[in-house]
């Protein structure tokens, strides 16, 4: 293998430990051939045997021991090849580069036959290499000798051209590294590499790297002005060409570098100072948006052309300037003749809705909060700009403070008087619903002190500023707005689907579960009506009070569920909803699929239930056990007529066998079993509802089919001896749902109804006299 230490060939030398072996084989050799004694010679003056008398590689091992007197012996009378390899594809050149030896390097580039720019296998020349070196003393001279005589456009194995690796390594002369003026090794070296390369006429000082970036623009890059100021007096320097996002060196001094910079490339006579970018941006727009003024005042100075040129999302410098530039740089280009104040951006959005959001660092004699209120200050009260200019979503400057500027400017905005504080965009939102849903407290805060915000307004999603407001982090919002809102819990707990974290969220924060609407419906009525359950649980958990509120038509909650959910009617059932003046039609208005025709409202204690069932299984839950805690009290209403206790039958009792109109019975019922004792109540009544005389016709019989009132209580024995109310069950027939507390209450309902039909009956009766005495 190669000696990497020494840079002799994969061919075998031995050092002097071998000397009596070396000794013995040149005596035994030199007296036949005198040039075999000549090499031997010279092989013993290394220090090394050699089996092949080949000179080629006794020149690689006298190269890397720097022995350029044999070096020269070994050409002068072994005619060795200059351009010899070794195992590592290596030529001599190559190998003295390695060995830093300058005379001996300037001894192979005087051959003429020598191949300058033979690449190894690595790739490299001995010009690479000797730029790769290029940090000590030894190797500065080596390098200049090698640029003076390789082909300095030949890139190497990474693509790497010397002229553009010199520029962005900063590689300057060996006395510029070393300071050693005085070293006779070393005068007249005062140059650097890039100095060098650019003698040469033949260089291309217009190459470009992997990303497109010229050496002219890798100088500025590095902010290399004597680089910069060497390749400007090239006559062939192409001083506009741009990388691979077309940014030229220019623009990219604009962004970065002092005005210095830009100062020695603006003296070009061919510099374009209003080329753009693949984005469309120019230098002027660069040195805005890196807060570059000098610059800035340089390039405007040399051709203000670009004052109005939009880059691709159609933003002008001035837009760029009011949102990331100082006050300095707006008044600089609102300075200059001919700029559009008021130009607008693909996105339909101006300067000043720009200026709202500006991003300035904070600096030495302003903190930004101030930079940017001045800002918008001044371009508030500049003339020619529409200060509620809307954008391509109808979006206003305001609008977009309200989102996300400094408080600030939207306190200044707001008390200037020169905005709408309170104008919608195309999809109806105001800045209050924008600044909500943002979490700017101090915005809505401000904003709702105004009498011109409306709190309650709706977007084109019939979404307020509270319901943009309602997530989680959010609560100071929240409460904020709810003091001045009216609509926004009734709109939510309405929407399908129900978003019961959404409600929960709102009531969390304050909102009062049982405010009425201008028509006295609560929240609790919008949620039944849209069959939100869980949103109507948390209705009624945060204000209970709102289960039994009625609305201007007299209408319940529950009066509301019966008729579309019966699940919900349960669930407002036994949550205490009062069912009293629920018409027995209605329980199943909103049970119209179920085969249930019976309904079951109990209380026990404190909890009440609502049970839907069927005939087959009314008699089973009859005789369900009584509970032994507290009274139960029943109420069974059926959907059809008759109901199966019509006329007593049910328990026993035996039809009347003449018509009357009001029959009361009674009966005693004891278990044979277990000796429970029930008393069986039957009230029934036929009064009829109308005044019907024989003479009139069928067709003015209006309620001729007037029911007949079946009612049957039965009430428990006492499981304890001692005063307290006893379980009953109440099988009826009357127009309402109210549970008795027991059979004397269930009588007084009874008497109540039949007192109501003889009331009517005797009132049109009255009438229907009243008539007919008055025909002639």
């Amino acid at each position: 293998m190669e000696d990497e230490d020494n840079g002799s060939s994969t061919r075998s030398f031995r050092g002097s430990d071998c000397e009596p072996w070396i000794d013995d084989q040149l005596d035994r050799n030199s007296k036949d051939d005198p040039v075999a004694e000549r090499f031997h010679e010279t092989a013993r003056r290394l220090g090394v045997a050699h089996k092949h008398n080949d000179p080629g590689e006794l020149l690689f091992f006298a190269i890397a021991k720097s022995k350029l007197d044999i070096v020269k012996e070994l050409f002068e009378q072994f005619n060795v090849d200059v351009n010899e390899r070794d195992g590592m594809g290596r030529t001599p050149l190559s190998r003295a580069v390695d060995a830093g030896h300058e005379e001996t390097v300037e001894y192979l580039l005087s051959n003429k036959s020598i191949q300058v720019d033979a690449a190894d296998k690595d790739g490299l020349t001995p010009l690479w290499r000797a730029l790769k070196q290029f940090g000590s003393i030894r190797t500065s001279s080596i390098a200049a000798s090698l640029i003076r005589r390789a082909n300095i456009n030949t890139p190497n194995n990474t693509g790497e051209y010397p002229l553009l690796w010199a520029i962005e390594n900063g590689v300057r002369s060996s006395t510029e590294q070393w300071g050693n003026h005085h070293n006779p090794r070393f005068r007249g070296l005062k140059k650097s590499v890039l100095s060098l390369l650019l003698e040469r006429e033949d260089l291309d000082v217009n190459q470009k790297d992997s990303k497109g970036r010229s050496a002219l623009f890798l100088a500025v890059k590095a902010e290399n002005r004597t680089a910069v100021e060497e390749l400007l007096k090239r006559e062939d320097i192409k001083v506009n060409a741009c990388d691979k996002a077309c940014r030229t060196p220019l623009s990219l001094a604009s962004e970065t570098c002092r005005y210095s910079m830009v100062e020695i490339l603006l003296r070009h006579a061919e510099i374009e100072v209003c080329s753009v970018d693949e984005d469309g941006r120019t230098p002027l727009v660069w040195s805005i948006v890196s807060d570059q003024v000098e610059n800035m005042k340089h390039l405007l100075t040399r051709d203000n052309q670009a004052i109005n040129i939009p880059d691709k999302t159609g933003r002008t410098p001035l837009s760029w300037a009011a949102e990331k530039g100082s006050l300095t740089t707006v008044k600089l280009l609102l300075d200059c003749a001919g700029v559009d104040k008021d130009k607008k951006d693909n996105g339909g959005r101006t300067a000043l809705s720009w200026a709202v959001q500006n991003e300035l660092k904070r600096s030495g004699t302003r903190n930004p909060r101030q930079e940017n209120v001045h800002i918008v200050e001044f371009l508030i009260e500049t003339e020619g700009i529409d200060n509620n200019s809307e954008d391509k979503n109808g979006r206003t400057p305001f609008s977009w403070a309200a989102t996300n500027a400094d408080f600030s400017i939207v306190d200044y905005l707001v008390s200037s008087g020169h905005v709408a504080i309170d104008r919608p965009d195309i999809n109806g939102r105001t800045p209050l619903s924008w600044s909500a849903e943002c979490k700017r407290f101090d915005v809505v805060e401000c904003l709702l002190s105004s009498k011109d915000v409306n709190a309650n307004s709706k977007d084109s999603s019939q979404k307020t500023p509270l319901s943009w407001a309602t997530c989680e982090g959010n609560q100071r919002v929240m409460s904020i707005i709810i003091e001045k809102d009216t609509d926004t819990l009734y709109t939510m707990v309405s929407e399908r689907p129900e978003q019961p974290e959404q409600v929960k969220l709102l009531l969390d924060a304050g909102y009062d579960a049982c405010q009425p609407d201008p028509r006295g419906r609560t929240p609790l009525h919008f949620a039944v009506s849209a069959e939100n359950i869980e949103s109507a649980k948390l209705l009624i958990s945060h204000g209970p009070g709102s289960i039994n509120r009625k609305d201007d038509a007299g209408r319940t909650p529950l009066s509301l569920a019966v008729t579309k959910s019966p699940v919900l009617a349960k669930m407002l059932v036994e949550k205490g909803a009062e069912t009293d003046d629920i018409q027995p039609s209605a329980w199943f208005h909103g049970n119209k699929d179920s085969m249930g025709s019976i309904i079951c409202v109990s209380k026990q204690g404190a909890t009440q239930r609502l049970q839907y069932m069927t005939r087959d299984n009314f008699m089973e839950e009859l005789a369900k056990p009584l509970p032994s805690d507290h009274p139960r009290m029943r109420l069974f209403l059926c959907k059809d007529s008759p109901p199966p206790w019509e006329h007593g039958s049910l328990l026993g009792f035996n039809k009347s066998p003449t018509d009357v109109n009001l029959r009361m019975d009674m009966k005693l019922y004891t278990d044979p079993n277990s000796y429970h004792k029930t008393l069986h109540f039957l009230l029934e009544s036929s009064f009829p509802g109308s005044f019907n005389p024989w003479y009139l016709k069928k067709a003015e019989d209006i309620d001729s089919g007037a029911t007949t009132i079946s009612c049957l209580a039965i009430q428990h024995s006492k499981s304890s001896p001692g005063p307290g109310s006893q379980s009953a069950d109440f099988l009826s027939t009357l127009q309402n749902s109210k549970i008795p507390d027991d059979g004397a209450e269930f009588l007084i309902q009874f008497l109540n109804a039949v007192e109501t039909r003889w009331t009517r009956l005797l009132r049109r009766a009255e009438k229907h006299i009243r008539e007919r005495v008055s025909v002639p």
